[in-house]
């Protein structure tokens, strides 16, 4: 969901630097967002000067519990009037840290849930940019873990401020759910890797998902592909 804390003041006048969250703000009539992956350069249209490139690795979790449920962060309203979007819970490693402390950290500061007992493999990675102005660009390589859990109700005691106003909501939704707003999870849709895991057994090797997270374009504003019903709701 977050960058590191140490990285946190990067990012002070948006939210925060992921994603577990995504960094993002309302459009503005100067500019906005599209979507970018892996083979996008940091000098979208529009960009101008050199922006700062921040690379990031981070660690994500798929918390799914005895309905198949998966928990998925809810954000609406914080990035403009109507708009929302779903963040899957994890965010950017410490200095030292591997994906697996990694992951645990973040679960507990976002959920108040503590893991236990070791992770498994990772199961999926994904790979891309994402910015939210024309002055960052985060260069992300983001890795999942699949959990089972009993069903909980996360606390946000672990949450700072800003993240708070950011997510509106924890929700567990079915796969069919998440199909529903598949586009609009940050950093990229997990509903086809949630089918495959409820359906089988763990990949042997990571799998590749389609990194769908936002990047800036004075030019464009939103996408009309991918990012289309955001506005629409």
């Amino acid at each position: 969901m977050a960058e590191t804390r140490s990285e946190r003041a990067i990012g002070q006048r948006h939210h925060r630097l992921t994603p577990s969250g995504a960094v993002l703000v309302p459009p503005t009539p100067a500019g906005g967002f599209g979507v970018a992956g892996p083979a996008a350069g940091p000098h979208t249209r529009g960009m101008g000067a050199e922006p700062r490139i921040v690379r990031r690795r981070c660690a994500r979790v798929l918390l799914v519990d005895e309905d198949e449920r998966v928990l998925l962060f809810h954000s609406r309203d914080y990035m403009g009037p109507g708009v929302e979007y779903y963040v899957t819970p994890g965010g950017g490693l410490e200095a030292g840290e591997s994906l697996e402390a990694g992951a645990v950290r973040e679960v507990f500061e976002e959920t108040g849930l503590r893991l236990t007992g070791g992770l498994g493999p990772v199961v999926a990675e994904t790979a891309g940019i994402w910015s939210d102005g024309p002055d960052l660009v985060i260069d992300s390589e983001d890795a999942y873990f699949f959990v089972r859990v009993p069903h909980f109700e996360p606390v946000r005691d672990g949450l700072e401020a800003i993240e708070r106003r950011e997510f509106t909501a924890a929700r567990w939704m079915s796969v069919a759910e998440v199909e529903a707003v598949d586009a609009l999870v940050f950093p990229a849709g997990p509903a086809a890797l949630l089918k495959d895991l409820l359906d089988g057994p763990r990949p042997p090797a990571p799998l590749r998902i389609p990194w769908g997270a936002w990047t800036w374009d004075t030019d464009r504003g939103w996408t009309t592909t991918e990012r289309a019903p955001i506005l629409d709701r």
